[in-house]
Formats: structure tokens, C-alpha cells, sequence
């Protein structure tokens, strides 16, 4: 995940997210992240842009998922998701061809970039699913351990959302727990 810009390369402006795609960039380039967030999503079929609403919400000073949010989230993000998922295993495919066939860079790396487009258009979807603005929902920004807590909770949250099987929650506890501890390391 990078910050692309203000507009991507064909000129269109990007959606206004309120600072959720910055946050976003910035946790996911922490230490760790990127690895526990896609571990998440491939072993497990986590959806990167619900894990990161999580902690964007934990930030904005939102305890937790309110009745019903999560799953209102995921709904607006299907349709986005729907495409998603194909062009993920087609790029992962074109990064395999690349090694081999030069002529698949380009392709590849036009399809990281729709890639990257999507998921800025999915966070988009997902804070409009909840109404979640970029105002706090607490007159000042919580502290460091507050909004920690608020992430677990999310994070929690999100991974009993997944009806995961007990194994397999646990290796998604123990995935989140490495995400948790990338996003708020000192």
C-alpha cells in the first residue's frame, strides 16, 4: 500500500476518505502490518480494508462497532470486493509470469495500481456504509491507550465476524495480536 497522490495517473481526482487512506498507508507500513494484514486475508479471508476501518474508527475515538456496523461495512464493501478479488489473483498471477516474461511487468504493474485504486474507492464505501465521519466521536482524540484498546476491541470485534472455525481463530487472534502490536509499537 502507497500514498498516491492527490489524483491517480489518469487525472481523476480520488474520493475524499477524511485522512482514513493516510492512516491507513501509515499503519500498513509499519513493521509487521503489512505481513499480519495479509496473513489475515489470505489464511483467513479478512478483508484488509475492514481490519484497518477498525483501527481508523479506534483512532477517530470510536470504542468499538456499534450493533449492526460491521456487517453494514461489509455489505457496502461487497460490490467493490466482488471485483477486487479476481484482479488480487491475476496481479499475483502476472508477478509469477513476470519472473519469466518481461512483457507481464507493465501489466502487473498496471494492475497494482487499479489495485491500490479500488481499495481507496472500498475505504470510501465502507466509512459511507456507517455514516462514519472524520469527526471523533469524544470532544478531544483519545490517548495512546485508549485508542489501543479501542483497536482490540475492533479487531475482535471483526475477527468473530469472520465465523471462523476455533483453529483458525485462534491463528487469527494470534495475527491480529502481531497487527495490534505493529500498529501501536513504540
Amino acid at each position: 500500500m502507497r500514498e498516491p497522490g492527490p489524483q491517480a495517473k489518469d487525472g481523476n481526482t480520488l474520493p475524499e476518505d477524511g485522512g482514513f487512506w493516510r492512516f491507513s498507508v501509515a499503519l500498513y507500513g509499519r513493521p509487521g502490518a503489512a505481513e499480519a494484514c495479509l496473513a489475515l486475508q489470505d489464511r483467513h479471508g479478512a478483508d484488509v480494508t475492514l481490519l484497518l476501518a477498525g483501527f481508523w474508527r479506534a483512532h477517530k475515538g470510536f470504542a468499538g462497532w456499534a450493533a449492526g456496523e460491521l456487517a453494514r461495512a461489509a455489505a457496502a464493501l461487497a460490490p467493490v470486493t466482488a471485483v477486487q478479488q479476481p484482479l488480487r489473483a491475476a496481479r499475483r498471477a502476472l508477478k509469477a509470469l513476470a519472473a519469466d516474461e518481461p512483457a507481464a511487468v507493465p501489466l502487473y504493474d498496471g494492475l497494482k495500481e487499479l489495485e491500490l485504486r479500488l481499495e481507496q474507492i472500498a475505504q470510501v464505501w465502507a466509512l459511507a456504509g456507517n455514516r462514519v465521519s472524520a469527526a471523533p466521536r469524544r470532544a478531544e482524540a483519545p490517548s495512546p491507550e485508549q485508542e489501543a484498546a479501542a483497536a482490540a476491541r475492533h479487531l475482535g470485534a471483526y475477527i468473530t465476524h469472520l465465523a471462523l472455525d476455533a483453529e483458525a481463530e485462534q491463528d487469527a487472534l494470534q495475527l491480529g495480536a502481531a497487527l495490534l502490536d505493529a500498529a501501536y509499537a513504540e
